[in-house]
């Protein structure tokens, strides 16, 4: 995905819009102002496929505009969040890049509309751009209520849990609006993520291996005798124990029960 992007950009780098983030911040101030002045209309703002077909063509563009949140303390601590987050990934990516992951976003939404028929937001467009910061610099400590501090990778964890539960209780064609929605961050971070994964399965597995070593340690201290197929020990009275060496075996001494040292 990397070197696709880079190329890309250097055929259509050129053509990219620098600080973005400053309309989008701009969008979002006319939001409210519209919001603040006439509640009524703030749903008039929604991607709403039908109600483009019936003439309401500024949606194409308006649901982007739509306020983060109507309270004008949390808007305000919005648009600042806005503000880091969006300056601090185009001047990491580039406005090419930065302009790009928008992009994808704002089609995948705006396509998944089309199939659900329904009103979309820019609620999950957003947090994708929170999922980006967060993968980019997972240790970075906020002070949730100014107080608390917390790592932002414990919060976009939280952010994709809800996520996940939205995907199973939504109906339909709905349960794929969440995950379309951040296809962006999705197809951004696709190696980061598979790479996340393969490391997690590869500790998962150094932690049952070590585990393994520690209990068989702990057993060789008392004396125990572990079957090498099922596992039963001679703690228990009624299991018989042989040894084998077969070629199934690999040549290497081991304890068997007596069932498998009959049927191995």
């Amino acid at each position: 995905m990397e070197r696709l992007l880079n190329r890309l950009e250097r055929r259509y780098g050129r053509y990219a819009l620098g600080n973005l983030t400053y309309y989008l911040i701009g969008l979002q101030c006319l939001g409210f102002v519209i919001f603040t002045a006439r509640p009524d209309l703030v749903s008039k703002l929604d991607l709403d496929i039908d109600a483009i077909r019936a003439g309401e063509f500024w949606r194409v563009f308006t649901w982007l505009a739509a306020p983060i949140s109507g309270n004008l303390i949390w808007f305000v601590f919005g648009l600042y969040w806005l503000y880091m987050i969006g300056t601090s990934l185009e001047s990491e990516w580039g406005a090419f890049k930065y302009q790009l992951y928008w992009l994808v976003g704002i089609l995948a939404t705006a396509g998944m509309a089309c199939v659900t028929h329904g009103p979309a937001t820019n609620t999950y467009l957003i947090m994708s751009l929170f999922l980006a910061f967060a993968t980019v610099w997972p240790d970075y400590v906020i002070r949730v209520f100014f107080i608390l501090p917390v790592r932002v990778k414990w919060l976009a964890l939280l952010d994709g849990a809800g996520i996940l539960y939205l995907v199973l209780i939504s109906p339909g064609w709905n349960k794929l609006l969440p995950l379309v929605s951040i296809a962006n961050y999705l197809l951004f971070f696709s190696g980061t993520l598979i790479g996340m994964m393969r490391r997690g399965v590869r500790q998962a597995g150094r932690a049952r291996e070590f585990h393994q070593w520690k209990r068989a340690s702990e057993e060789s201290r008392r004396g125990v005798r572990r079957c090498a197929v099922c596992g039963i020990t001679d703690e228990n009275p009624s299991v018989e124990f042989r040894v084998c060496s077969c070629e199934r075996c690999g040549g290497v001494l081991r304890d068997l029960c007596l069932e498998h040292a009959r049927n191995h």
